[in-house]
Order: C-alpha cells, then sequence, then structure tokens
C-alpha cells in the first residue's frame, strides 16, 4: 500500500510573545523510556552515557566500588564490584567501543608496591563487566581527576601528587595498557590538573590546565608525545582558579576562570603559548564566577557568568574583542552554543521574582529573541532536535526552537515535581535524570502512531489515515542525525478485514534531510482501504501497530481507527391495506443508504422505531388506538414491520386513513440512523368489511287502502352477519328494483309505485334503509287475491365507496292484496 510521506520542518507550536507557563505540548514531547531505581544500598556519584542510549551508574557499597551497566530500555546488562582499593572515584568517561574509564584514588595494590600506599588509580571496563586495564599514577597521596584513552590503548591522565610540603602539585602522566608509566610531568608551581586536551595525528600533544590552589599558582603547558614541555605558561592572576578550558584544533587555547582580585576572566594563549588576551567579564569579588565557556566554527567565543549582584556574558571575535557584552540581574544558569551556526542561547533566573529569561543571540551577537518563563532551568543543551532546557530543582525539562518558540515542556516524573541531583543530555539526545535515591529517569525523542477515524463509504473505498511522527532524532557523538526505521500493521478489532478494510504492513524510514529543514517534528502518512458495505453495524474499530524500531523509542506504539458508521435512513417500503375486523393494517419499514441501497442491521441487536398516530380519518371506532405504534428491525433484517389491529362498527363508510408517524430510532449508541427529516408519516387504509342490500314487505295490504303507504324495506346490511348498517360515507346508495315474475296483480290496476325510481339511501350517517312505497287500487271487479313479488336489480355505491352485494336471501320480497 502506497504511504504519502509528509516531511515537516522544525515546528513552531506557539508564537509566545511574553513567555510561556508549563504546559505539556502533546505535539512534541519526549517519552519516559523507563522510571527505575537500581542497587539497593549502593550510593551511585557518577552517572555516564553510553552507547547507543545505554548508561553507566558508578558508586559505593559498603566500601566497594560498584558498576551497574544499564541497557537502552533500562534492564540492567550486568552489575558487579570492582577490586577492592578505590577511596575515591573522581570522573567516569566513556571511551568508545563499550567501555568506560573510572578515575580517582585507590589503595595501591600492583605487584612490587606496599599495599598502604595511596595513589591515583584509572581502570577500563567493558559492557561485560571484564576489566582490560587497571593502572595507577603518581607517588603516595596522588590523585587523577581527568584522563582520556589514546587509539593504542594508553592512557593520558591528570591530577596531582603532593610535594614534600604537602603542596598538591599538578600531574600529567601517560601510562600503557599494561600499568607502565611512560612518562609523568609534575607542575611543581601550580595547582591540579583540571583539564587537558590531545591534539596531533601522528604524534600527540597534550595541552594541560593546573588550577590555582593551596598557594600553588595556575598554568598552561603543552607537552609532546614523550613528555616534555614545550611551553608553560603561567597565569597572571597567581590565585587564578580555572573553570573550563578548550583547546581549538589549531593550537590555541581558551580558559574561563575567576579570583578574588581579577575577578572572571576569558583568556586566549597561542599553540607558541604567549597570552593572546586577558579578558575581565566578571568584576571582582568574592562573588565572582566565569563557568561558561563555548567555541563556535566560525572563531567566536561565547563566555558568562555572575557577580555579586548581577550575571555577565559576552559574545567575543576571535580576537577578544565583544561583538555583545550584556548584563543581567538574573543569574546565569545555563548557556549553550551551536558551533555550526554559531547561535547562542542564555538562560537566567531571579531567586526574588521567581521568573526566568531566554535570550536568543544570532551568531553577531544580536540578540533574536528574549522569552520569559516560570521556571529556574540550570542546564542549557543546544541540539540538532532545539534547545534543551532542564531544571534539576522540579525536574522539568523544556525544549524550545532555535527562535524560542517552546515544543515541549514536561516534568520528567508523572507530570509533577521532582528534585534531582544530575541530569544528562547525551550526545545521541536522550535526557538522563538521576536522584539521590538512584532512580533513574529516561527521556527520549520517540516515534507514535495518530489515531483515526474514518466515515464509512457508500460505495467502493475510502482511506483512513495514520500519521507516525518521529519528535526527533538521536544523533551520533559528532551531532548527526540517525535515521530511524520502523515496521507497521494492521490487527482486526470488532472492524474485520472481511467487511471493514484491507489489512496492510510495511515499513517506514525516517531519513534526515540534509537542509536540517526537518529538525523537530516529522511525519509520514500510512493509508489503510476502508470497505463500504450493505451492513449498518454501528462504530467499529481496528489498530495500527509499530514494532521493531531502530534507533529510536516507541511512545505510542499502537494506533486506533474508528470506522463511523455511514448514514443509514429508514425508509417507508410498504403498507398493506387493513379489512375491518378481517385483516391488520401492516406498516413495513426498511433501512438503507443515502443512495436508496438496502442495507442489513448487523448491529448485534435490535434497531426499534418508535412513533404516534397522527391525523389519519380513522377513529377509535376504526381501529385498536391503545396499541403504541413500535416497529422491530432484528438484527440480520432489513426491515420490520407494525401492524394496526383493524376494528368492526355498524357504519357503512369510506376507506379510512391511519396515519403513524414514526419520530424516534432507538439503536446501539454508535449507529447513526435516522429519518431523512424529523419523522416518517406513513398512511394505512382501513376499508370496510362487504356489504348488501335487503328487501322485506311491510305487510299484506287491502283493497281498501288508497293511500301512499310503505310496501317494502330495503336494507343496508353488514355481509359477516346480517348487522343494519348506517351509510356514513357522504354519498347515497342509490337502489333499482323492479316487479318480479311472480306478481300477480297488476301494476296500473291493483297497485302504483310512487318512489320506485328514486330509491337511495341517503348518506348522512342517520339512514340504513329506504321504503318502497305505493297506493293500492280499488278494483271493482275484485277478482281476489293478488301477489306482489319485487326485486332489488342493482345498486349503485357512492365514489370510492365499499362493495354493496345483493343479498341472495333478501333480494325477492313480497305480500298479497286483498279484497
Amino acid at each position: 500500500m502506497k504511504c504519502r510521506k509528509k516531511i515537516y520542518g522544525s515546528l513552531l507550536i506557539c508564537a509566545l510573545l511574553i513567555g510561556f507557563p508549563m504546559n505539556t505540548l502533546k505535539a512534541q514531547y519526549m517519552p519516559v523510556v523507563f522510571d527505575r531505581t537500581y542497587g539497593e544500598n549502593i550510593d551511585y556519584q557518577h552517572l555516564c552515557p553510553a552507547a547507543d542510549g545505554e548508561a553507566v551508574l558508578v558508586g559505593t557499597d559498603n566500601n566497594r566500588t560498584t558498576v551497574t551497566w544499564v541497557k537502552r530500555e533500562g534492564d540492567t546488562r550486568f552489575s558487579r564490584s570492582l577490586p577492592t582499593g578505590f577511596l575515591s572515584v573522581n570522573n567516569v568517561y566513556y571511551a568508545g567501543n563499550n567501555k568506560v574509564l573510572i578515575i580517582g584514588q585507590s589503595n595501591v595494590n600492583a605487584k612490587g608496591k606496599r599495599s598502604a600506599q595511596i595513589s591515583g588509580r584509572a581502570l577500563i571496563i567493558d559492557n561485560k563487566g571484564d576489566i582490560s586495564t587497571d593502572v595507577y599514577l603518581g607517588n603516595e597521596g596522588s590523585e587523577l581527576f581527568c584522563g582520556k584513552i589514546l587509539k593504542d590503548g594508553s592512557l593520558i591522565l591528570g591530577g596531582y601528587e603532593p610535594t614534600p610540603l604537602s603542596v598538591k602539585a599538578g600531574m600529567v602522566g601517560k601510562v600503557d595498557a599494561a600499568g607502565k608509566t611512560i612518562y609523568k610531568y609534575v607542575a611543581s608551581e601550580s595547582g591540579t590538573c583540571v583539564a587537558f586536551d590531545i591534539l596531533g595525528s601522528s604524534t600527540e600533544f597534550v595541552y594541560a590546565a593546573f588550577t590555582s590552589e593551596d598557594g600553588a599558582g595556575a598554568s598552561v603547558t603543552r607537552l609532546d608525545s614523550n613528555g616534555k614541555p614545550l611551553f608553560v605558561t603561567v597565569l597572571p592572576d597567581a590565585g587564578f582558579h580555572i573553570n573550563k578550558m578548550i583547546t581549538a584544533q589549531d593550537g590555541h587555547v581558551f580558559l574561563v576562570g575567576n579570583s578574588n582580585s581579577g575577578g572572571g576572566k576569558v583568556l586566549k594563549i597561542r599553540a607558541e603559548g604567549d597570552i593572546v588576551f586577558n579578558k575581565e567579564i566578571v568584576p571582582a569579588s568574592q562573588l565572582s564566577s566565569l563557568e561558561h565557556l563555548y567555541l563556535a566554527n566560525n572563531g567566536n567565543i561565547l563566555v558568562g557568568g555572575n557577580g555579586s549582584d548581577k550575571s555577565y556574558y559576552s559574545l567575543l571575535r576571535n580576537d577578544g574583542t565583544d561583538l555583545q557584552k550584556y548584563v543581567m540581574k538574573e543569574s546565569i544558569s545555563g548557556m549553550g552554543i551551536d558551533a555550526v551556526s554559531g547561535e547562542s542561547v542564555i538562560v537566567g533566573f531571579d531567586n526574588d521574582r521567581a521568573r526566568g529569561t531566554i535570550i536568543g543571540l544570532a551568531k553577531d551577537g544580536r540578540q533574536i529573541y528574549q522569552k520569559a518563563t516560570d521556571g529556574n532551568f540550570n542546564k542549557a543543551q543546544l541540539s540538532p532536535n532545539g534547545i534543551f532546557l532542564a531544571s534539576t530543582s522540579s525536574g522539568r525539562i523544556c525544549m524550545v526552537s532555535n527562535m524560542g518558540d517552546l515544543l515541549f515542556d514536561r516534568y520528567a516524573v508523572e507530570d509533577s515535581k521532582k528534585s534531582f541531583n544530575e541530569i544528562n543530555f547525551t550526545s545521541n539526545g536522550d535526557v538522563l535524570l538521576k536522584d539521590m535515591n538512584n532512580r533513574l529517569v529516561k527521556l527520549g525523542h520517540g516515534v507514535y502512531v495518530s489515531d483515526v477515524k474514518i466515515n464509512k463509504p457508500v460505495n467502493g473505498y475510502t482511506t483512513a489515515l495514520f500519521t507516525v511522527t518521529l519528535t526527533g532524532y538521536s544523533t551520533t557523538d559528532q551531532g548527526v542525525p540517525v535515521p530511524v526505521t520502523v515496521e507497521y500493521f494492521t490487527k482486526e478489532g470488532t472492524a474485520t478485514e472481511a467487511n471493514n478494510y484491507s489489512p496492510i504492513k510495511g515499513s517506514l524510514s525516517f531519513v534526515p534531510s540534509n537542509d536540517g529543514a526537518a529538525k523537530y517534528m516529522i511525519k509520514q502518512d500510512v493509508e489503510v482501504p476502508i470497505k463500504a458495505n450493505n451492513l449498518v453495524e454501528g462504530r467499529k474499530l481496528f489498530e495500527m501497530y509499530l514494532a521493531n524500531i531502530s534507533k529510536s523509542y516507541l511512545v505510542k506504539p499502537k494506533g486506533t481507527a474508528t470506522i463511523e458508521d455511514q448514514e443509514v435512513v429508514v425508509k417507508l417500503v410498504n403498507t398493506r391495506d387493513g379489512l375491518e375486523d378481517d385483516r391488520d393494517i401492516v406498516y413495513e419499514l426498511g433501512i438503507f443508504k443515502t443512495n436508496g441501497e438496502s442495507l442489513v442491521n448487523a448491529t448485534g441487536s435490535d434497531i426499534v422505531i418508535d412513533g404516534s398516530y397522527g391525523k389519519g380519518t380513522a377513529d377509535a371506532l376504526d381501529f385498536d388506538m391503545g396499541i403504541t405504534p413500535r416497529l422491530t428491525i432484528a438484527n440480520g433484517s432489513k426491515t420490520g414491520q407494525f401492524n394496526v389491529k383493524t376494528l368492526s362498527d355498524t357504519r357503512y363508510e369510506l376507506p379510512k386513513t391511519v396515519i403513524v408517524d414514526f419520530n424516534k430510532v432507538h439503536a446501539i449508541s454508535d449507529a447513526n440512523v435516522g429519518f431523512e427529516s424529523s419523522l416518517l408519516s406513513c398512511s394505512g387504509t382501513v376499508i370496510d368489511q362487504p356489504a348488501m342490500l335487503a328487501v322485506t314487505s311491510l305487510g299484506d295490504h287491502g283493497r281498501m287502502n288508497n293511500i301512499v303507504s310503505g310496501f317494502f324495506r330495503i336494507s343496508l346490511l353488514r355481509a359477516s352477519d346480517g348487522a343494519l348498517l348506517t351509510n356514513a360515507t357522504g354519498g347515497d346508495i342509490t337502489i333499482s328494483s323492479s316487479v318480479a315474475a311472480e306478481t300477480t296483480a297488476a301494476e296500473g290496476k291493483d297497485f302504483v309505485f310512487t318512489n320506485l325510481h328514486d330509491l337511495r339511501i341517503w348518506g348522512d350517517g342517520n339512514r340504513s334503509a329506504v321504503n318502497l312505497n305505493g297506493i293500492i287500487l280499488f278494483d271493482k271487479d275484485k277478482l281476489g287475491a293478488k301477489k306482489l313479488v319485487v326485486g332489488l336489480d342493482s345498486v349503485i355505491t357512492p365514489a370510492n365507496a365499499p362493495q354493496i352485494n345483493i343479498s341472495s336471501d333478501g333480494k325477492y320480497a313480497g305480500f298479497t292484496i286483498n279484497d
């Protein structure tokens, strides 16, 4: 199945003109990869990120040093105690090739040395728990603080060793993997080696910084591969405490630090050892501190620190001149620079107002933005994905874009404040947070799949579009974004592949764009075909799963697709007329698509349709009005019926209408079933049962009756039982009658009819019969009794009135005319 790819560049979640409050933004966030506590009774002092998202914890347990290696997802790869002897662990470095370098001070257990001796110690352990190197450096009482592994397995180590006068003299040495000291340089007039950098390709050059302490001065030294000093530069301020050192690729050394007399300063030293500039940034005071130092590829230098009541930061050209210099009331809690673009970020916090500030600088020092925050962020890190801000006091993690717009804002633990003693932004883009109780929380950019709602198509197919989002790339140690792959597949829920959708599976690749446009939110769409069918099903669900992800984490591996049922219309299918007291009126309703196609109820329950009687012409004598209209379309059926029971009465009527207004549908709550308008009005007809006419004689007559009198009565009767009916049609029933052959009386001599040609039963609702009237004539001949017999010939009913037959038993009637 074809997948539409939508790659989005930098995502600006919200424009914050004044500042941003705490608010977890769901559009982009870093998931909690794991939240675990390690090593009961172990005091872990060091947290070191390793390769591929792994981490190493180093601490003490009953005076024994313990190393715990944590896998990418939080499981423990191993946890073991190191050989006895470590008195302190001062630093832990990831050394590449799944190894870590542990540096500190230890009792000496090496062969030929007294076990009571204390010396600097360095140890290399791999991710299986095997120790490959365990070496010592320095005389009695020495201690190591920094170190690095060279390609040949030998180590450069830095720290101090005591002089006879108990002064901590700076020390830098080289030791091979077997523990043999290749060289040891001691800066007898300077303090501890706090940092060094190694330059050179075939031959290494060591640039080492020795801080001022305990009466010893501060200096910078360059050593060759044999430990011979090529220059020693003593810093002018003898009490200068070095906080940070960076050595550029061209051999220039940059330092920041402070002293009580000289304030916070930044220094640049050439590769030959002479000082290019020694520039004060923070005025001298007991609280002066210049501790932030960053270099950009264009040569610019970002420095910052705090004074007694203000903070100071400056963006300098490579020659030490200010591009911009700023003074803030807030204390600087974090800084960072993008080495490639040269853009910088400065984070400050004002304890008195409990408000913070985030400031972005362009590469020329121009302020790009200034945003207020409500967080005391004391950690800042620029990454390819954005600018990280973190607070150890609350465990709050934010990310903003290069324009200062908030990308996400969350607490590391359950959206609540939690204090951590260490927050580590790893080189691959993860965030590690460790508290005092050995709780380790890991956040990382990840992949999640959206939920989706889609309407079932009337015909053919439509598409459900799942969006798979990567919140950001992990990076290599060099900051290069790493491609991410993830597999996907669908799985049935209440929706089935047979009836509702076509299954798909495949994989997605998220490849970083060359121009860096896709830093923040990278999205790809996965299409799933949704089928039309002839079923009313209600809401149906199926799922999209993500699995087998590489180089990232699964934030939300399951997406749910909700297929909303098509619109279903209830219509009248058929109406069957009712016959009075014999056959019900039947209303048949069905369910249909909007295009008129019939549907089957597949909801798993009945669809019930209620109504009420409307304004028809039938009344309570015509049908049973006590039965409330209700119709059921059973599960598996297309239609349902409602029957109106007809009643019998003694009225002869035109057909009557029974109106049922269906106005409410009861279906499962997620089935979209309704009428085309507010109600469905259905008309049925009740027809009177057949009637008949019968004639009866009103009695014999004598010759002396010479007035008009009734001879016969013609009655309207119910055919089923002969009950007398009242003509309530509103129209007259016209009757044709004639003298039957059996008659012996002569018309005009013995009798005459007065209304034979106008026989009708009026339709006013009060008439059930009509008399055939006449006069008996006097006959002087008196020839004896005569018989008069009449018969019913035909009947004409009112328009649209029910059929009237002539009764076989009441077709003829007669009487005798007596002398």
